[in-house]
């Protein structure tokens, strides 16, 4: 897999985060090596989300009640980069991305695998395909993707039932 390189131009990317008794998205994915500029819209006055701390770098600023706040940072490095609001009750974290196929979150990935996964096995269990073993290995090893590529060689639609 390829791995990102500086850009040469001194455009951020940006990433926005909404405040509002919480973080959302609480997880967010930048690319590493490249400026970022977080742009945070406070949706809220609630007393612990007046303030934004980051672990490393260290970092800790003031969020404009029922505004926006811009917080621009040189580019990092892979790695993670968390927050907290100013009593640690909400809590965020930025994924910098070190290659292109981590700029999905984490989290998304695993939800279009298992959710991949159990559209086959749905198919699967009522019939609508002949499951040979090794779409199932597929399924297991490469989710529901590599499976339909599998079964699409190998594995024959049964037609409808007709009543």
């Amino acid at each position: 897999m390829s791995t990102f390189t500086s850009v040469p131009t001194a455009e951020p990317q940006i990433v926005r985060i909404r405040v509002d008794r919480g973080y959302r998205p609480a997880q967010s994915v930048a690319q590493a090596n490249v400026p970022l500029r977080l742009v945070f819209q406070r949706r809220d006055a609630e007393h612990c989300t007046e303030r934004v701390i980051f672990s490393s770098p260290h970092i800790e600023r003031r969020l404009v009640a029922n505004g926006t706040t811009v917080i621009d940072l040189p580019a990092q490095p892979p790695g993670v980069l968390r927050f907290t609001c100013g009593m640690g009750r909400y809590r965020g974290e930025i994924e910098i991305a070190g290659h292109r196929a981590a700029l999905v979150p984490r989290a998304r990935i695993v939800l279009m695998i298992a959710t991949g996964a159990a559209v086959f096995a749905l198919l699967v269990t009522t019939g609508a395909l002949q499951l040979e073993p090794a779409a199932g290995v597929a399924v297991l090893v490469g989710g529901a993707p590599a499976a339909f590529t599998v079964a699409s060689r190998r594995v024959a639609l049964r037609p409808a039932k007709q009543s």
